[in-house]
């Protein structure tokens, strides 16, 4: 199960073009799987998320999502969207910005 996983792991990992960062961790470096990335582009990474009543979860998720790039793009769902999937917002538009 454990290979699998690592498997898995260094698979996405070289499809992102990252191997050669983590290669050494993941034990790559015997198989000869460098990343394809010729020009260091920053890799930007895009969470969208309600974030009424922040907490540690969303605080988590975010720092998780900025370490899979260079720049985070965080998009803060409407008022408007929220009150149709969830009800009404706790947190007002401006509030939510604030805190993100």
């Amino acid at each position: 199960m454990v290979f699998k996983v690592l498997a898995a792991m260094a698979m996405a990992i070289v499809v992102v073009g990252l191997a050669s960062q983590y290669s050494e961790i993941l034990g790559l470096q015997n198989l000869g799987i460098k990343g394809k990335r010729k020009k260091k582009k920053p890799v930007r990474v895009y969470m969208d998320g309600c974030f009424d009543m922040m907490h540690y979860g969303h605080a988590n998720a975010l720092r998780q999502a900025r370490a899979l790039g260079d720049e985070l793009v965080v998009g803060v769902v409407s008022d408007e969207e929220i009150k149709i999937n969830k009800g009404p917002p706790v947190m007002s538009m401006d509030e939510r910005f604030g805190v993100i």
